[in-house]
């Protein structure tokens, strides 16, 4: 198979060695080059990425924070030019960990890896295994009571876990949808699609969001605040606010 891939790295060289590194291989295909993992955000949440090769030691936030909190993980080589976060690095079960400078020879032997990885990880964008949406639709259908529903992306305002079950809030709709499924899977499925969730309950259209007030949200539609959870307020932060998404 072909991995499409991106390359996070703060440091210009490192860059450009990558680049020239990935160009030998035929399996590889770099769609993207960006200078801290926020600025890849936006492409990793509109566009298919198998692999991503991501500096750990960066100054707005580290590569294996920013990868712990993506809701679609691609495939990860780890680079950083200190070794005492190899550790970490396997421990989020990564392809491998290069440390630089980086040799070509050690470059060849992580793309080796990368056959066994993808063996036993989704590589690429989940909605091609979760039937709810399709690359490129605006829509989804969920099962709710005894029929499937199809509901226009443009529509839906948040989605809130209810026990075994998932509220689908919808704009100028009093009564959400309920649909029995989990909010991890529509984190999942909806991240590539302007959702980013929030808290463990709650999803939220980054369109319908009106106003941020430290740390809850208010959307359209809404008349109450969010609480924003605190393990998810970085990522949100960086992401929507210093970044104006």
């Amino acid at each position: 198979m072909k991995y499409r891939c991106i390359v996070i790295d703060d440091e210009a060289l490192a860059i450009d060695i990558l680049e020239d590194f990935i160009e030998k291989f035929p399996n590889l295909e770099l769609i993207g080059k960006f200078s801290s993992p926020l600025k890849a955000t936006p492409l990793l949440m509109s566009q298919e990425v198998d692999l991503i090769f991501l500096d750990i030691n960066m100054p707005d936030i580290s590569g294996t924070a920013f990868y712990e909190n993506l809701p679609v993980k691609p495939l990860v080589i780890f680079t950083t030019a200190y070794s005492d976060f190899a550790v970490k690095g396997f421990e989020m079960n990564a392809v491998d960990y290069l440390l630089k400078p980086i040799s070509f020879e050690r470059f060849f032997k992580a793309i080796n890896k990368l056959g066994n990885k993808s063996n036993s990880l989704t590589i690429g964008n989940p909605a091609a295994t979760l039937p709810v949406t399709s690359e490129g639709n605006d829509y989804i259908f969920v099962k709710a009571e005894y029929s499937s529903i199809k509901i226009k992306l443009s529509d839906i305002v948040m989605l809130e876990g209810y026990k075994d079950y998932v509220k689908i809030h919808l704009l100028n709709e009093p009564k959400p949808i309920l649909t029995l499924n989990s909010v991890k899977h529509y984190e999942t499925t909806l991240f590539s699609k302007g959702f980013v969730r929030i808290h463990k309950r709650y999803i939220v259209s980054i369109d319908k969001i009106e106003n941020i007030s430290r740390n809850r949200v208010k959307v359209k539609s809404k008349d109450e605040f969010i609480l924003i959870g605190e393990s998810f307020r970085d990522f949100f932060m960086e992401l929507v606010v210093n970044h104006h998404l």
